[in-house]
């Protein structure tokens, strides 16, 4: 373990700040603190344990990291921590209808379920052994807030649990898809931060692999636009906002207007999808060269980019993404209390000291930034079998749109509240037609409420009809329901399909027209909401578990005949 020893005890090193670092304007947790291996807690209360040895064994999971990172360490796992609470009934009612269909079968991460880093298969976990991972997670979590516990046990305790969870969640509506894949990454840079009286190092890694992961976003885009030969621009927002107003209707009405007033403006839409590219393009340029004041406004952007997806899109990036920005608190800080930035405080100044501090840890987390780079710049999440999450490209709304262009539309109808968790999350992924996992009419019937999917594949782009299934490509109007569709419901669909048949490719920028698809839209939801969900009724499962039903059947006929009238009994008229 590369202790050094004293008279009585193990005394620990002790080592100055950088120069000028104390007065950095970074929030002080400083305190005389020692690390005591677990069970010196219970066996040698009063035994210290070094906390930064200079030997090559040193206590690596016993060492303190520094105290700005253990400032960002105690905000993260406890708002990531809340998160899992808040979110787990969710979860767990999730998972017990989960089995029932067929994306049972696989664990993974992102929606294709894959495994993790490309190679690393996640296990099956029974209800219980989910319901115990997600406590163990959040216990984890909260012990690496303590001081006096080993953080980096626990950091990558809480990253190796963070796979058995939420892989078993890869479809859940709040727990899959990318919501949350930022999280291991940034547990994992943490555990190979720095020791206790080094530089803050690891934060700016976290910020740069944050960067990277947005302008990975941007240059997909770009990309994916070049390679389908159209432009990501503003009807390309109008199309994923329509998409979010189908599946994921926000419970406002003022959210509703909101969305219907800006689907009409295309100036706003292309605004709206200008401003998005330019985020994620100049997000880490605005990070590492804007000082302080750049970083706080970064992330103040940042944050309300994922604020206005939320609302507009109900796609929910809070609980396990935005714990991250608290990166940026000790800018803040510096910022609020007037103190100016001196050159040995500059992000590159922190990474060449870090590197003379912990050259092997800090290339170990150099290297795991390389490899997002990578996996950004080759987008390997477009590349079929080449993902290799939580490292990722994010192609989330990659290819451009246009609804009144020719391309395959469709729409997603459903009682489940996908905004919240506790549903499949199948608003893009599973339809009935899917050529990977389709929703069956038995799984759509298994379902706690209404479901109706629709869509049109009469223009199917040949980069995606390897997501369809061959027999029906070509199609008008697909439909499939766990309830009989009235024909006033699809009426008004085939009703829209047409409209949007006939529209030219510029409609998208006439609000007369956009107003009435909007009106269509409005209708078949309407609609849709006055049907009503016929089930099977209830059975007593106590009661009729383990009887020959067969049996009970001929006993009841065999009753009902000796109550047939007969010449000596027949039957009698009562006055």
């Amino acid at each position: 373990w590369g202790f050094k020893t004293g008279s009585s005890a193990l005394h620990s090193i002790q080592r100055e700040y950088t120069a000028g670092m104390s007065g950095s304007g970074w929030f002080h947790l400083r305190s005389d603190v020692t690390y005591r291996r677990p069970e010196s807690l219970l066996l040698e209360p009063g035994v210290e344990v070094c906390l930064d040895s200079e030997e090559i064994l040193q206590p690596f999971f016993l060492c303190e990291p520094p105290e700005q990172v253990r400032l960002f360490i105690t905000l993260f796992c406890l708002s990531v921590g809340f998160g899992l609470v808040v979110n787990h009934a969710g979860a767990l009612q999730f998972y017990s209808s989960f089995v029932k269909m067929p994306q049972s079968e696989r664990r993974g991460l992102g929606y294709t379920a894959c495994k993790a880093y490309g190679f690393i298969p996640i296990p099956k976990l029974s209800h219980s052994q989910l319901q115990a991972t997600v406590w163990l997670l959040v216990t984890s979590l909260l012990f690496a807030c303590h001081p006096h516990l080993a953080p980096r046990f626990f950091l990558f305790a809480s990253f190796l649990l963070y796979f058995l969870y939420f892989g078993n969640l890869y479809c859940e509506s709040k727990h899959g898809g990318h919501g949350g894949l930022l999280l291991p990454s940034v547990l994992l840079l943490l555990v190979l931060s720095g020791g206790p009286q080094g530089s803050p190092w690891s934060l700016v890694f976290v910020k740069i692999f944050l960067g990277l992961v947005y302008l990975a976003g941007a240059v997909s885009k770009v990309v994916v636009s070049c390679i389908f030969g159209r432009r990501w621009a503003g009807s390309t927002m109008q199309a994923y906002i329509m998409d979010g107003m189908w599946s994921r209707p926000h419970r406002l009405s003022i959210v509703r207007s909101l969305q219907k007033f800006l689907l009409q403006k295309w100036y706003l839409c292309t605004f709206l999808a200008l401003s998005g590219l330019i985020f994620e393009f100049g997000w880490l340029p605005l990070v590492l060269l804007g000082g302080r004041m750049g970083s706080v406004l970064a992330a103040a952007i940042a944050f309300s980019f994922h604020m206005g997806v939320d609302v507009l899109q109900g796609l929910d990036f809070l609980p396990f993404w935005c714990p991250v920005f608290w990166a940026f608190l000790p800018d803040l800080q510096s910022l609020w209390h007037g103190q100016e930035l001196m050159p040995h405080q500059t992000w590159t100044a922190v990474l060449a000291q870090g590197f003379e501090e912990e050259p092997c840890r800090w290339l170990m987390s150099a290297m795991y930034v390389l490899l997002q780079f990578i996996v950004s710049v080759r987008l390997m999440d477009c590349r079929e079998g080449k993902e290799c999450l939580p490292l990722t490209c994010c192609p989330m709304f990659a290819v451009p749109r246009n609804l009144f262009d020719s391309e395959v539309r469709g729409g997603v109808m459903t009682d489940c509240n996908l905004r919240t968790g506790g549903s499949i999350d199948f608003a893009y992924n599973f339809f009935p037609w899917h050529s990977d996992l389709p929703l069956q009419l038995e799984n759509l019937k298994a379902l706690p409420g209404r479901t109706l999917f629709w869509m049109s594949t009469s223009h199917v782009h040949p980069k995606l009809v390897r997501l369809l299934q061959p027999e029906f490509d070509g199609k008008e109007l697909l439909l499939m329901a766990n309830f009989e569709i009235s024909a006033d419901l699809q009426t008004t669909l085939e009703e829209l399909v047409k409209v949007l048949e006939e529209a030219k490719p510029e409609d998208w920028m006439n609000s007369e027209k956009v107003g009435q698809i909007l009106d269509l839209q409005t209708t078949s939801q309407e609609l849709f909401e006055g049907h009503r969900m016929e089930k099977a009724p209830a059975q007593n499962l106590k009661e009729l578990h383990g009887l020959d039903l067969m049996a009970v059947t001929a006993d009841l006929f065999s009753c009902l005949t000796s109550l047939a009238p007969t010449e000596q009994h027949p039957y009698v008229a009562c006055d």
